[in-house]
């Protein structure tokens, strides 16, 4: 049996996918940067490693010339009380602005959303700051440090082709927002058609248990799970065969059987060995997802989704929370693709 977790470097999937430009992320301090494979990138920052009023902003922006900056500050504890009035942003202490809040399910606790007027001068603001603070009357309830704010917003302009343009956010230029180069367009998947999931075999194949032996994986019933089996079309069904994991973790070797009895690693786009972790898969919508977790209470790790397009699973979607900061919500794509 396998002792390895195996879990797919997603962002590393989506730079290898052929004809897809490549997605990036970087982190800087207490902030960290994902951009995905049409140039959308979001920008979080949180709490130092020792504050105690625990906060994430979050800004989105998509790589057209002309899109706007997204912001929201999640406060994710769930005790969060306003008090009916609108919270006030102060950088260092110095009173910003007053912005309006919705409560967040979830995450928990409460979300502070900007108007796009609001962004510029926030960020203006923050700047030259060392600590954003959100303040419900005269209480503080969230802070979020902006050590590396500078440095993640100019890594976003350049992934965005906006450093030197009007359009940036930190590298700004005179040149004007024509400049900036119209994002890639998504591919296009097309999902084969959906099948019944009748006349499936109870036990895997001499040939899928092979290959499972093949790849180290405990094929013994029950020792780590149950194999399953789905029916990818007249001719074809895929088994996932429980493949070892730790604590979180586990992982699934998967592998599709023809007709004739033939056994051959399941074709994931970006994996090689056909494994994936802790996945399942979803005859109706032809999804195969994957969820792996940096850690146990899963505030970080990379999740994807390949679509079955009747020869091979092609990725659709890719997410990635590449740091550890407490928070398991809303995690940002590094490739995303259109599914007919």
């Amino acid at each position: 049996m396998k002792t390895e977790t195996w879990i797919l470097t997603l962002a590393a999937a989506a730079i290898l996918t052929p004809g897809v430009a490549a997605a990036d992320s970087n982190s800087f301090k207490d902030w960290t940067v994902v951009c995905d494979n049409l140039r959308t990138c979001q920008v979080a920052g949180f709490s130092s490693d020792d504050g105690g009023l625990p906060a994430v902003l979050r800004l989105s922006r998509g790589g057209a010339a002309g899109a706007a900056a997204k912001v929201e500050i999640d406060l994710i504890d769930s005790e969060v009380d306003l008090g009916g009035k609108p919270p006030t942003l102060l950088v260092d202490d110095r009173v910003v602005m007053t912005a309006r809040a919705k409560r967040s399910s979830e995450a928990g606790g409460v979300t502070v959303v900007l108007d796009d007027v609001q962004v510029g001068p926030l960020l203006g603001a923050a700047r030259n700051g060392t600590l954003l603070t959100i303040r419900a009357g005269e209480k503080d309830v969230g802070q979020v440090s902006l050590a590396g704010m500078v440095a993640a917003l100019r890594y976003a302009d350049d992934q965005q082709r906006r450093a030197g343009t009007v359009t940036a956010m930190v590298a700004k230029g005179s040149a004007p927002a024509a400049r900036v180069p119209a994002p890639p367009a998504a591919p296009v998947l097309h999902a084969a058609p959906a099948v019944a999931q009748t006349g499936l075999p109870s036990k895997p194949p001499a040939a899928v248990r092979a290959l499972g032996r093949k790849a180290e994986c405990d094929t013994e019933p029950g020792s780590q799970g149950e194999p399953q089996a789905w029916r990818l079309s007249d001719d074809k069904v895929l088994w996932q065969i429980p493949c070892g994991g730790g604590a979180y973790n586990f992982s699934g070797l998967f592998v599709v059987v023809d007709k004739a009895g033939r056994a051959a690693l399941a074709s994931l786009e970006g994996v090689e060995d056909g494994l994936a972790t802790n996945a399942d898969y979803d005859p109706k919508t032809r999804i195969l997802t994957a969820y792996g977790k940096g850690r146990g209470i899963g505030d970080c790790g990379e999740s994807s989704e390949w679509v079955w397009t009747g020869d091979a699973f092609a990725l659709s979607q890719a997410t990635v929370m590449p740091v550890c900061r407490g928070y398991g919500y809303d995690w940002p794509v590094v490739f995303r693709a259109e599914v007919r």
